[in-house]
């Protein structure tokens, strides 16, 4: 029965697509105690970005949850990425039967132009491919940004915060902004030694998948893993 299952759902970040998140998905399904799942947010399924707004974005993964506790998940994790990891702490606030959540390069500051590859080549990418797309839906995503930091001072739940030490678009401090905010009695604050942005597609990707289940394990298994870089 669901009430005796964990959920973990997995939201990919701005301009991103499931594929960003599949190594990890692919890698949770193989435990046998978790039902993973992930979706496309609005705007981000088709070649070309639709118009979509930031209270799209946020009934999107409203909804998601309250179909999983419909179907009888009493507990839930979220790992979000960028923009998804702001998307998770909304949530994370709003409902009690998520108990662990986990933020990858959360976007609650952005546009870093002190690391990553010297050039900001990833960051020029990404922003070229909104901008020549649909302009609208990153000014929603800048919207979004902005009022993000409400959602952390309700954030009451076990927290990993994984910070890429290369990330070519969310500057470090972003992480120690969320650290300093939660009010959460359980939280951790995690390097990922030369990681870029796209943390969970990119040759971190094995590293990064098996120090999150780890902490979605917890117990010994977490306690022996645990470390402030990896």
């Amino acid at each position: 029965m669901k009430r005796f299952r964990t959920a973990v759902v997995i939201i990919h970040g701005f301009t991103g697509k499931l594929y960003d998140n599949e190594y990890l998905a692919n890698y949770l399904e193989l435990n046998p105690k978790f039902d993973v799942y992930a979706k496309t947010l609005p705007g981000h399924n088709k070649e070309r970005f639709s118009d979509a707004t930031k209270d799209d974005f946020i009934k999107s993964v409203d909804e998601e949850i309250k179909t999983l506790i419909d179907a009888g998940y009493k507990k839930i994790f979220v790992i979000g990425h960028s923009m998804g990891g702001i998307l998770t702490t909304y949530l994370a606030g709003k409902y009690q039967e998520i108990k662990k959540i986990v933020l990858v390069n959360a976007a609650f500051l952005y546009a870093n132009t002190k690391q990553g590859d010297g050039n900001n080549s990833k960051l020029k990418v990404i922003f070229d491919k909104v901008m020549h797309t649909s302009p609208g839906i990153f000014m929603e995503f800048n919207k979004l940004v902005k009022e993000s930091k409400k959602y952390l001072k309700d954030v009451k739940c076990e927290t990993l915060i994984l910070r890429s030490t290369k990330d070519e678009v969310v500057p470090m401090e972003a992480a120690d902004l969320i650290y300093e905010t939660i009010p959460a009695s359980k939280k951790y604050l995690t390097n990922v030694k030369d990681g870029s942005h796209t943390l969970l597609s990119s040759n971190k990707k094995e590293v990064a998948s098996v120090y999150i289940e780890g902490f979605l394990k917890g117990g010994r298994t977490w306690k022996k893993i645990m470390k402030k870089e990896i």
